[in-house]
């Protein structure tokens, strides 16, 4: 390949790519640090269903989350998808649960390597192949991985193992501090973490509530129904001690065999059953079997000790009337996931026939209550939700965010996630290693004085890639200092010397909102092990692959030539018309 970058005017490989990285980069620069800013995405029309002659709805993303920037991001260069897909893992695109599988350390990921592939593209300035720049790369990451290990320590080392965990979760709350209530959230996603473990959409929910304040906001030892009520009035509101029944839906299909899924009487006449009456008697008679088994399930309802009972489908009239009089709770239509949310939270197990209930099925509240919460537009009535609190050892927990809700409440959920999954990390909840390691540009410039110490072993030209790293490293903490208003050269002077000058014990670093160099471990800036780990494992394994490619094919063969204009690389729509224009028969026309 050439040396120079441009070759009669044209990117080459892998300029091209380097360049169309680090505009990527760019976008997720300002996301990066405790004092990170928002990002607009200007988005385009909505794809929801609009009334004729209605103009679309136009969609704008603001975000300081990376995951969310990076996925909102309109990429059309073939590098984009890549980056994307290599860095961040795959989000789910037909879920509505909000923040859900949020990955922590993207927009670190990306800033660092667009720093990589900055000073690696300096180094094919200078004549160094990509080939060392890659062996080098490989080589200083070893070294990368070694020195964060060495740096590592376990949440128990710390005298007071809560607080440490809660500064990590502080610290994976970035950007804005929605209603100063980091610390708070922090302490209910320590709590989180310690009775869910990993979360997942079942093991951890957050319901957003437009009514309170954010100051209200808590976690929830159990789970929240938003979208349900008690269904009768004279049902009791509030039960303490509550043995709870979750009654799960039926199979497709099946609702004549009598279990229904909820409480209601079976269709007799599913799957082109017929009942052939005879006389206004018949019909009496089977009124009589219906009452009679309603009896007969209730009462077995009682005799297991329930008092709340949470349904997938329905509870007819007289079900209703029925539990009323026996004091019990009566909850239907709640959808599958929330009903799995449930039955964790409070150990039940999910039951469909309900005339076969067991006291071993039921799950336990210590508190099942209606509250009235947000008013619904356009009515008198305000919308209530059920809460069940106080379960004991609970494997789904709620978090209520109060006085949020649309791309606020969005982002908080975001927030609230990443803090409980960096909790969770430095448990060990996850692949790789536990512990913590310093934050606040602490560990990166550790990692830059190893990489220049170990650059004086390295073969030839591989001392350069040792160098190049240790400068993309210090990179990063010149953006912590440039997100927080602080200039980065000077900044990262001072630092280089209070490093140097550091006595056993301290750990000197960017202590913010103060914007001071302190020391991050007295400060509690604390980032899990794993995740910063992962950060320049993906930064390496992407800077690599870019620096790999040296050429690009376009895969779709056409009579139609190409346009410059509709091109990646213009190059290519040249080379594709001259094919056209010199061709004979090829195996394409055989």
């Amino acid at each position: 390949m050439e040396d120079g970058p441009e070759t009669g005017g044209e990117l080459q490989f892998p300029h091209a790519n380097i360049v169309a990285a680090r505009a990527v980069t760019g976008a997720l620069e300002s996301s990066v640090g405790p004092l990170s800013h928002d990002t607009l995405i200007a988005g385009g029309s909505s794809d929801g269903e609009r009334e004729p002659g209605e103009p679309p709805a136009r969609v704008d993303t603001i975000s300081s989350d990376g995951a969310t920037i990076l996925e909102e991001l309109p990429i059309e260069h073939p590098m984009g998808p890549i980056i994307r897909r290599l860095v961040a893992p795959e989000r789910p695109g037909t879920t509505d649960v909000v923040g859900e599988l949020v990955p922590d350390g993207i927009g670190t990921t990306v800033v660092l390597l667009g720093a990589l592939l900055e000073e690696g593209e300096r180094l094919i300035k200078l004549g160094v192949h990509p080939t060392t720049i890659e062996e080098g790369y490989s080589a200083a990451l070893e070294q990368v991985e070694h020195t964060i290990q060495s740096l590592s320590r376990p949440l128990e080392s710390f005298a007071e193992p809560t607080a440490a965990a809660e500064m990590v979760a502080s610290s994976a709350m970035t950007g804005n501090d929605i209603g100063n209530a980091r610390a708070a959230w922090a302490a209910g996603a320590v709590e989180a973490a310690r009775q869910v473990g990993m979360p997942n959409e079942e093991t951890f929910a957050i319901r957003q509530l437009r009514s309170g304040s954010i100051a209200e906001s808590r976690l929830v030892s159990g789970t929240v129904l938003d979208r349900n009520e008690v269904c009768n009035e004279r049902m009791p509101y509030r039960v303490e001690d509550a043995n709870v029944l979750v009654l799960s839906g039926f199979k497709r299909g099946k609702a004549n065999d009598g279990k229904t899924g909820g409480l209601q009487d079976p269709d007799f006449q599913q799957d082109g059953e017929r009942l052939i009456v005879d006389s206004p008697d018949d019909i009496d008679a089977f009124d009589d079997v219906f009452v009679s088994r309603r009896e007969q399930v209730v009462a077995g309802l009682v005799e297991a000790g329930v008092d709340v009972v949470v349904t997938r489908v329905g509870i007819n009239d007289a079900y209703q009337e029925l539990l009323a009089e026996h004091g019990i709770m009566g909850i239907r239509g709640v959808n599958r996931l929330k009903l799995t949310q449930l039955a964790r939270a409070t150990g039940a197990t999910p039951v469909v026939d309900p005339t076969d209930v067991t006291p071993a099925d039921l799950g336990f509240a210590g508190l099942v209550e209606q509250q009235v919460i947000d008013k619904r537009q356009g009515r008198r009535k305000r919308r209530r939700m059920m809460v069940f609190d106080e379960c004991p050892d609970p494997e789904s927990v709620t978090f209520l965010l109060h006085g949020v809700h649309g791309q606020l409440g969005e982002q908080a959920a975001t927030e609230v996630r990443k803090a409980v999954a960096a909790v969770a990390t430095a448990n060990g909840e996850t692949v790789g290693p536990s512990g913590v390691v310093p934050g606040g540009g602490a560990t990166e410039l550790e990692i830059a004085s190893s990489l220049r110490a170990a650059a004086l072993d390295a073969d030839g030209r591989e001392q350069l890639a040792f160098e190049a790293f240790a400068d993309a490293t210090e990179q990063f903490v010149s953006t912590l200092a440039r997100n927080a208003g602080m200039d980065p050269l000077t900044t990262l002077t001072n630092l280089r010397e209070a490093t140097t000058n550091a006595t056993n014990g301290t750990t000197p670093g960017l202590v913010f909102p103060a914007g001071k160099i302190d020391d991050v471990l007295e400060a509690g800036l604390l980032d899990p092990t794993a995740i910063r780990l992962r950060c320049y494992q993906h930064a390496v394994d992407v800077a690599l692959l870019v620096l790999r490619v040296d050429d690009a094919i376009d895969a779709t063969f056409t009579d139609e030539p190409t346009e410059p204009g509709d091109a990646i690389y213009d190059e290519h729509a040249e080379h594709h018309q001259e094919y056209l224009d010199e061709r004979d028969d090829t195996i394409w026309h055989q």
